[in-house]
C-alpha cells in the first residue's frame, strides 16, 4: 500500500474529469477504469476498486452485446442512460477512492500548501465532515424505522407515505440542521476564523509514487484525447 499526496489525488481527479469531458467514449475507457482500479488497490481500497470496476465492465459488455438486440423506446432510453453513466462513472469511482483515503487534516494541509483561498477551503472541509455525520444519522434512522416495520424504499413510501415522511424526512431535516450548527461551533472553536497562516504537523510532499502515477494519468489523458 502506498500513500499519495492529497494534491496528487486532486490532480488525478482533475485529469479524469478532463478526459471524460473531451475524449470520445469507447474501448479507451477500459484503460481509464483499469488505471483507477489499480490506483485504488495501491491505496488499500480493495472493495471500492474491484466492485465498481466489475460493475462498469458488466455495463460495458451489456452495451456492446446486449443493447443492439433491444429496439424501440427502451433502446433509446438505455442508450442515453448508458452514455451518461460512461461519462460520469470514472469521475465518481475515483472521487470515492479519493474521499475514502484522504483525511480532512491532509486535505486542509494540501490546500494550504497550494495557497487556495480560505473561502474555498473552509466550505469544502465542512462539506467533507458533514456527509459522514449525516450518513451515520441515516443509519440510525433506518434502524429505528425497521423497528416500526417501515422501510425507506419507494415501495414502502407507496404503501404508507405519511408514516415514511414522519419517520424519515422529518428526522433527517432536523438532524441535518443540528449537525450543521454543531460543525459550525466546532470549526469556530478550533480557530477556523484565524486569519494567520495555518500550520500542520503533517508532512505533505510529492514523492516518487506521486510522480509515477501522475505521469501515467497524464499519458492516458493525452492518448485518450489525441489518440
Amino acid at each position: 500500500m502506498i500513500r499519495l499526496d492529497p494534491r496528487t489525488k486532486l490532480f488525478l481527479l482533475l485529469l479524469v474529469v478532463v478526459y471524460t469531458a473531451f475524449a470520445e467514449s469507447g474501448v479507451k475507457d477500459c484503460a481509464v477504469i483499469v488505471y483507477i482500479m489499480v490506483t485504488g488497490l495501491l491505496l488499500g481500497e480493495r472493495k471500492r476498486s474491484l466492485v465498481p470496476a466489475a460493475i462498469w465492465f458488466l455495463l460495458y459488455l451489456f452495451a456492446i452485446y446486449g443493447l443492439p438486440h433491444i429496439g424501440g423506446v427502451v433502446h433509446t432510453s438505455l442508450l442515453a442512460w448508458l452514455a451518461l453513466i460512461f461519462k460520469c462513472y470514472p469521475c465518481c469511482m475515483l472521487a470515492g477512492i479519493v474521499i475514502r483515503t484522504t483525511q480532512i487534516s491532509e486535505f486542509m494541509a494540501g490546500m494550504a500548501k497550494m495557497k487556495i483561498p480560505r473561502s474555498i477551503v473552509i466550505p469544502l472541509a465542512v462539506m467533507f465532515r458533514y456527509f459522514p455525520v449525516v450518513r451515520e444519522d441515516w443509519s440510525h434512522i433506518k434502524d429505528a424505522m425497521a423497528l416500526r416495520g417501515l422501510r425507506p424504499t419507494p415501495v414502502g413510501f407507496v404503501k404508507n407515505p405519511s408514516a415514511v415522511i414522519d419517520a424519515l424526512y422529518v428526522p433527517i431535516l432536523v438532524s441535518a440542521s443540528k449537525t450543521a450548527d454543531e460543525l459550525s461551533v466546532a470549526a469556530v472553536t478550533r480557530g477556523i476564523e484565524n486569519p494567520k497562516p495555518r500550520t500542520s504537523r503533517l508532512k505533505i510532499r510529492f514523492g516518487p509514487a506521486d510522480m509515477f502515477i501522475l505521469f501515467g494519468y497524464i499519458g492516458l489523458v493525452i492518448f485518450g484525447i489525441m489518440g
